[in-house]
């Protein structure tokens, strides 16, 4: 499986020179394995995929597939999607997954946000053979690919995770978790119990995890409740559960790329024990992964 990260920002694009090397563009995370293509997320780096793709549709005879998987609505994960050239191509194929789980329609919500109060094109003009389904399965086969998903709660309007696997190896997209508040609260609570056993059971033995760390751990307390989790926190948890390699995604809009390198410095050679090691990385725009 072939990994890359069109968009690694969160919140907000930050487009500028302080952003150069990490990124500014919002959430979109592509996943190849021979012809089968998986997209996560249509931030406004879905744009500069989409860009890539339609060059390669047209030339091609037959109808290319493309399956577009959701991990929630907010805006800075959705909001590439009216500037995704192929849904504007006949040659196009494109399903569209997110959860059940949404107080109005998935369908509703992407229509709206290009209304003709927002964006001058209406999502009627998609020349591209689209289906949005909202997921009731819990496991999806796609080509050799299977895609497993969970609900994640602490966020804001929810979001969910998935788990992408083909001949035994493991690829876990999980952004937009608030892990302190289950990591942190565990005494007592047999809620948090729980949830961290799914987490940790989700992410065990991954050979790629991405996950959503914004903050640093003297940023985290006062950004309780907004639904991210502190870099120390993800770490922990992924070496816990003997994580191969962690792509640290989602970062700050405020952290330029000096910010992020030290970060990683920081933090590189914290998680190598004797018997094993996590390989620890921040996810950069542009940056492809054999898996």
């Amino acid at each position: 499986m072939f990994v890359t990260f069109w968009g690694t920002r969160g919140s907000v694009s930050t487009p500028g020179r302080i952003t150069e090397k990490y990124g500014g563009n919002t959430p979109c995370v592509s996943v190849r394995c021979d012809e089968t293509q998986l997209i996560f997320d249509a931030g406004t780096g879905i744009r500069n995929l989409g860009i890539e793709l339609l060059e390669e549709i047209k030339r091609e005879k037959d109808p290319r597939s493309l399956h577009l998987f959701l991990s929630h609505t907010h805006w800075d994960h959705i909001q590439g999607l009216p500037f995704f050239l192929p849904s504007y191509h006949k040659n196009t194929k494109l399903i569209i997954y997110g959860s059940h789980r949404k107080e109005r329609f998935l369908a509703s919500i992407l229509k709206e946000q290009m209304d003709f109060d927002y964006f001058p094109v209406s999502m009627t003009s998609f020349a591209a053979d689209i289906s949005i389904k909202e997921m009731d399965d819990k496991v999806i086969q796609i080509g050799p690919l299977v895609i497993d998903w969970q609900e994640q709660v602490y966020h804001p309007g929810g979001s969910v995770r998935y788990k992408i696997s083909v001949n035994g190896t493991k690829i876990v997209y999980a952004t937009d978790v608030e892990l302190n508040r289950i990591f942190d609260n565990l005494k007592d609570n047999e809620i948090n119990e729980s949830l961290a056993r799914d987490y940790m059971d989700f992410i065990a033995d991954a050979d790629l995890l991405i996950a959503d760390a914004q903050y640093t751990e003297e940023e985290y307390p006062e950004k309780i409740g907004w639904g991210h989790s502190s870099i120390p926190v993800l770490l922990d948890t992924s070496f816990r559960s003997n994580v191969k390699q962690l792509a640290v995604f989602h970062h700050d809009p405020q952290h330029s790329d000096k910010f992020l390198d030290d970060l990683w410095m920081e933090n590189r050679s914290k998680y190598h024990a004797d018997d094993r090691k996590m390989d620890v990385f921040w996810a950069r725009e542009g940056m492809t992964l054999a898996i």
